[in-house]
This record gives structure tokens, sequence and C-alpha cells, in this order.
């Protein structure tokens, strides 16, 4: 099992648009793939689930003890599984998060308990910015994919992700790394070209790929379809196919590394000098 949050620092950057469209391209080559939605919007079921009118309870209900796991996941496009967040109402968003601030390892423990495939990814849909939920989705995370925009507000707040990451994820052996996917990038304007040039020139090896302004993705999203489904041949479907097989090929490369048997230590030098 892997856990891939999807995550920003700030919100309008298609940070769920890219988390489900991953979602479905990574089944599509034959992984099972969990999609939880952990941010209260509960709009991950609008990209993924084949009926998203019955996706209206969901996590949310589960914690609160009303629902079983396997009650609340629905299926979705591509073979995906979906874990909607659910509805509530102010005060119940509330104690939910209070009752994962009590409990920091929920997120982790549960997962842990669902015995999942070997093979699983399971992708995490989170709210932008500092979050109860975004600590739960770092602290079980093995890759982090951050979703920017290559605009001002991105490159400016890039910071305050990267000092979560390196809290939550970094000092675990388990976590492979971060890789990011700049969105809707569109050259043929000044502004956007030249900090989309920054970003690539700060993020170097940590850039996942791109995904250029494309009017397929909102046809899609109206079409309640995957992108790769509804326009195939669109450079979105490109530009996601690329960005799955890249972090697949960075996934197999950490889970290599980590599995690697240790080796020997050297011995002293003492024991290395002729008698």
């Amino acid at each position: 099992m892997v856990v891939i949050p999807v995550i920003s620092s700030k919100g309008g950057v298609g940070k769920t648009t890219v988390a489900a469209n991953l979602s479905t391209v990574l089944a599509e080559r034959g992984h099972h793939v969990l999609a939880i939605d952990l941010d209260p919007q509960n709009a991950l079921r609008f990209h993924l689930a084949n009926d998203p009118h019955q996706c209206v309870e969901g996590l949310a209900e589960v914690a609160a003890g009303q629902l079983t796991w396997a009650q609340a996941m629905r299926p979705g496009h591509g073979g995906t599984v979906v874990l909607p967040f659910g509805t509530v109402d102010d005060e119940r968003q509330i104690e939910l998060e209070q009752q994962l601030a009590r409990h920091p390892d929920w997120l982790g423990d549960t997962l842990a308990r669902f015995a999942l495939p070997e093979d699983t990814l399971v992708v995490l849909d989170t709210p932008p910015g500092p979050t109860v939920y975004m600590q739960q989705a770092l602290r079980t995370a093995n890759f982090c994919v951050v979703t920017v925009l290559a605009d001002a507000g991105s490159f400016a707040t890039l910071p305050i992700i990267e000092r979560m990451v390196d809290k939550y994820c970094r000092p675990r052996a388990d976590y492979g790394g971060s890789a990011y996917v700049v969105n809707q990038v569109a050259p043929s304007r000044r502004l956007n070209h030249d900090v989309f040039e920054m970003l690539r020139a700060r993020l170097q090896s940590e850039l996942l790929g791109v995904l250029h302004q494309d009017e397929s993705v909102s046809e899609a999203l109206a079409s309640a379809l995957p992108v790769h489904r509804y326009a195939p041949l669109s450079q979105a479907a490109q530009d996601l196919s690329v960005c799955a097989d890249r972090l697949l090929a960075r996934i197999a490369a950490a889970t290599a590394n980590r599995n690697a048997p240790a080796q020997p230590a050297a011995a002293p030098a003492w024991q290395m000098e002729p008698r």
C-alpha cells in the first residue's frame, strides 16, 4: 500500500481535479486505487463516482460511527473505489476536527486495518493549507503530490507546504519524497510563462510534470467523465498520462531503495592494516 496525498498551500489550484484524474489513470495502469476525500467540500465524488448523488455520506459518518467503511465506499470511474467525505453541518465538522486532533494517527491506523492488496495506491484529496486533515494525510504519506499554479501566489506560498512536509513526512524512513504538478500552464501568457520558469528552476528534479490549460478538463467534469476517457487525444490527457507514469517510476524507485539490503559497514582501519 502506498499513500499519496495530493496537497496544496492555497485553494483554487485544481488539486481535486489532479487527484481524481491521477486516480483513474493509475487504475488504468492496473493498480488497485482507493481515492479518499479528506476535504469537507466533498467534491471528489463529482469527478470520480459513477453516481455522485449516492455519495452524500462518507468518511464523516464513518468517523461518527454511523456507517461502516464498506458502506461508505462507492465504485468509481475506471475501476477506482471512492470514499467521499460526507455531508456535515458546521457543528459536526468541528467535532470531527477535534476528534482528528486528539487522534493524530487515526487515518494511518485505519488504513493499516484495511489489509489492502499490496499494489494498492491510496490517493488522498485534502483541503488547502494547514488543517487537521492535512496533518492526518501527511502523517501517513509515502509520497506527496503538490499541486501549484504558475502564478505569484503559488510561488510565494510554497514554503508553507514545504514546512509541513518537512515536519510530518521527511523524518520518516517510509517517506519516498515529494513531486510537484504545475497546473493550468499557458505558455502564450507572458507572466504565466515567466512564473513557470521560476518554478521549474526552483523545483528541478521534484517537478513531476505540467498540465497545460485545456478546455477538455472542465468539459470532462461537466460530462462526469475522467479527462482521458472524455478526450483521450487532448493535451490534458497526455499531460496526466506523463505525470502518472513518472509518479509510478518514482514510487518504484523509492520502494526499491527502501527494500535494498543494507551495505556492510567498512572494516575499521586497524583491521585492514597488514600485520
